[in-house]
């Protein structure tokens, strides 16, 4: 009744302890499978410091990661807190995954429910069970540690390895991996393309009556590089539902040519040294640490990161420090980049990250259900 009833939805979503559940049925099908069963275990483990109460409530866990559900809160305002971040410890290390999150609150706020989102790209290791949330409220860190206790369900893997074409750039659907909170699709690119793939916006499957049975989560693809070559997808997961078959389609691939598909500066002789053609820049000005970048959008809707990974003279990663995008009239947007060059060799290549520039034409494929 929450997909279908708004009414319903914010009815139930003024429970208590309900309104993160109902946000995550509404923009992921897969999580109500997932409640129906009984997976997600129940939590409840608390801490408190300086008038601020933080609950870990629930926690839906397998081997591509985890949703931490959380609540918030204290008598004073808690929009007063600036900088809340987050971490996620496990048996008291930073957990080796991708970790997202929302704390925003631009209003006067005394209760605040969220969920964080853990994404392992290598697989989750649950043989240590002990993790502990950090809330870091300004300049002081409140600590709620907890155990997971249920049993992890096994990832389902199908093996495809089938080779599809898009306007002449090739790539070959290896594996999927379902499980009960992602569906995994595991491509890997031909090296020989003359364009490098930058993402597979859409990426459906859909069951033997050609209903979809799992897509991309709020229209972005989340991925992992397991190689140069190779990424995995991952979408919303039906892992406890059981189609005959399912046929995979893709469309919308991001791809930019060889060669024009980065930028290059000189962060300390603050220059461009090359922008390629496609995009159309307005300014672009460069710090000793930071790119800053404005242009005229393709589509003034593709909010993703343009930039990201970049390389020195030498060879050498580097990782970025800090990104941002944001909208500056109805025709342009601004993007910042930051890095930590103090060891490296200038002139440096900054490659893309997102553009919306789309191949021509869409692929599918039929997955065999037999293991």
């Amino acid at each position: 009744s929450i997909r279908f009833s708004p009414t319903i939805a914010y009815a139930v979503s003024k429970v208590p302890g309900l309104e993160t559940i109902v946000e995550l049925i509404t923009h992921n099908k897969g999580i109500e499978d997932v409640l129906e069963q009984g997976y997600n275990e129940k939590i409840y483990a608390s801490a408190e410091l300086n008038g601020v109460k933080a609950v870990i409530e629930e926690v839906i866990a397998d081997e591509t990661g985890m949703y931490i559900m959380y609540r918030l809160s204290s008598e004073q305002d808690l929009s007063k807190y600036k900088k809340i971040s987050l971490s996620v410890l496990q048996n008291g290390e930073p957990v080796k995954a991708g970790v997202g999150f929302s704390t925003f609150m631009d209003e006067e706020t005394y209760e605040f429910a969220s969920s964080i989102e853990v994404v392992s790209s290598e697989g989750m290791d649950y043989s240590e069970r002990n993790f502990e949330v950090q809330f870091m409220l300004n300049d002081e860190t409140l600590r709620v540690p907890f155990e997971l206790k249920n049993e992890i369900k096994q990832t389902k893997v199908y093996a495809v390895n089938e080779q599809l074409e898009i306007e002449g750039q090739r790539f070959t659907v290896k594996e999927v991996h379902i499980s009960p909170l992602r569906v995994g699709i595991q491509i890997a690119v031909d090296p020989t393309n003359d364009k490098r793939i930058l993402s597979f916006n859409s990426i459906e499957l859909l069951d033997e009556n050609n209903e979809i049975w799992s897509e991309v989560s709020n229209g972005v693809t989340g991925h992992g590089a397991t190689d140069e070559n190779v990424m995995t997808h991952y979408l919303q997961s039906n892992y406890f539902r059981e189609p005959k078959s399912l046929t995979l389609k893709i469309s919308e691939v991001e791809a930019l040519p060889k060669g024009q598909d980065y930028m290059e500066v000189d962060f300390e002789k603050q220059e461009v040294i090359f922008a390629p053609d496609f995009i159309d820049l307005s300014k672009v000005e460069v710090y000793p640490k930071q790119l800053r970048v404005q242009y005229k959008a393709a589509n003034m809707k593709h909010y993703r990161q343009l930039l990201s990974n970049a390389i020195d003279a030498t060879g050498r990663e580097l990782s970025e420090r800090t990104s941002s995008i944001s909208e500056m009239d109805e025709k342009h947007h601004e993007f910042t980049i930051s890095y930590d060059i103090e060891k490296y060799a200038n002139p440096i290549k900054i490659y893309f990250y997102s553009y919306p520039s789309y191949l021509d034409g869409t692929a599918e494929i039929k997955i065999s259900m037999q293991n």
